[in-house]
């Protein structure tokens, strides 16, 4: 049995430190990693149209527009309202890739929560809103 000395204490304290910081390193890359389908929509002027039924399997979804350089997240709200984030990065702005629990710029790493706004830097931003409204049986989303 090792006495406890510093050199001991220091040696296993460095070791837990060094597993505890993979293992959230880990989580993190997991967790980008995920993959979302989108769903590809026409652009008419500034508007992207997207059945309501879309939300019947997912309330998140992603909605990728003909000829647009950015995505849209799209949610539908327990009081049958929609949330429209612009997928564009608010500090240079890049595209973001949606992650299990919000979204991420690979190119300078900034991190964004479900409701867009900022987890990491080193965007200062939130993401923009767009507005919605139904019509009919279709989502409007305005860009």
């Amino acid at each position: 049995m090792n006495p406890l000395n510093r050199r001991n204490f220091l040696k296993d304290t460095c070791k837990a430190c060094l597993v505890g910081a993979v293992s959230i390193s880990m989580i993190d890359f997991l967790e980008s990693c995920s993959t979302v389908k989108t769903y590809k929509a026409a652009m008419n002027g500034n508007q992207v149209e997207v059945p309501l039924n879309l939300f019947d399997t997912a309330p998140l979804q992603v909605v990728s527009p003909k000829n647009y350089a950015y995505e849209i997240a799209v949610r539908k709200l327990p009081d049958n309202t929609y949330d429209a984030l612009l997928l564009r990065c608010t500090h240079q702005h890049n595209p973001l890739t949606p992650t299990g629990n919000g979204y991420l710029c690979s190119v300078h790493g900034s991190q964004f929560d479900k409701d867009g706004n900022v987890k990491k830097g080193p965007a200062s931003t939130h993401l923009l809103q767009l507005k919605t409204e139904v019509n009919q049986s279709n989502l409007i989303i305005h860009v």
